[in-house]
């Protein structure tokens, strides 16, 4: 099972649950697949930690009832953000209403507890077909960079990145601008700012890899890609 799921465990996980106790079981059920998990115990304290981390949550799972901000108001807060990002709302009992809000938001799934173990790992299939299919995005037509296994495909070359190279093409690929402050957060986290040499050196290696003219500066904003 965990080699069936390894590409999961390099995602972040968002996980929104007012109760407590349920919120400490789920987590230690979805630990077996995703290194990464943050916690949220209400609408707002998830929205919160969505855009302080918006750059690195690959899916959020949330309830739908809760206090403060309710599951779908998070979802359609975050959908001002993110169109296509994985989110999955699981509810006590199954109410037409909200099956049809989360149609028009876009949800992987809607899951009614109690989290079972079949649907846990019916859930994690289903995370697994999204990222196969997102995973690889056509940046133009002879240019395809699969994220997961952190290459570039450029006619008949493949060309091998780095973790943080991977890391920053993906931003390149989904953002018209990476600024500083996003790299700063998703590539370094914030640990220790990197001085503007190192970030000088980084972007040289990387530019040597890639088709001339693919990586531009915007002076004093960050880098973009130019298609």
């Amino acid at each position: 099972m965990n080699e069936k799921y390894q590409l999961l465990k390099n995602k972040t996980l968002l996980y929104v649950e007012d109760d407590i106790k349920l919120q400490k079981n789920i987590v230690e059920i979805l630990s077996n697949f995703f290194d990464k998990i943050l916690v949220a115990s209400d609408g707002d304290d998830a929205y919160d930690r969505y855009i302080e981390n918006q750059n690195r949550i690959d899916i959020v799972i949330t309830d739908i009832n809760m206090p403060n901000t309710d599951g779908i108001t998070l979802c359609k807060h975050i959908r001002e953000f993110d169109k296509n990002l994985p989110i999955v709302i699981i509810s006590a009992y199954t109410d037409t209403d909200y099956l049809l809000d989360s149609i028009d938001l876009n949800i992987v799934t809607y899951v009614t507890k109690p989290f079972t173990t079949k649907k846990v790992l019916s859930l994690m299939d289903k995370f697994l077909d999204y990222f196969q299919l997102t995973s690889h995005i056509i940046i133009k037509s002879n240019l395809e960079f699969d994220y997961d296994n952190g290459t570039i495909l450029m006619e008949d070359t493949r060309i091998h990145l780095t973790q943080k190279e991977t890391k920053f093409f993906k931003l390149l690929s989904e953002n018209s601008v990476v600024t500083y402050d996003m790299m700063y957060e998703y590539m370094w986290d914030y640990e220790k700012a990197p001085s503007q040499g190192a970030i000088k050196s980084f972007i040289k290696n990387f530019k040597k890899k890639l088709p001339a003219n693919l990586c531009q500066n915007k002076k004093g904003v960050g880098y973009y890609l130019d298609t």
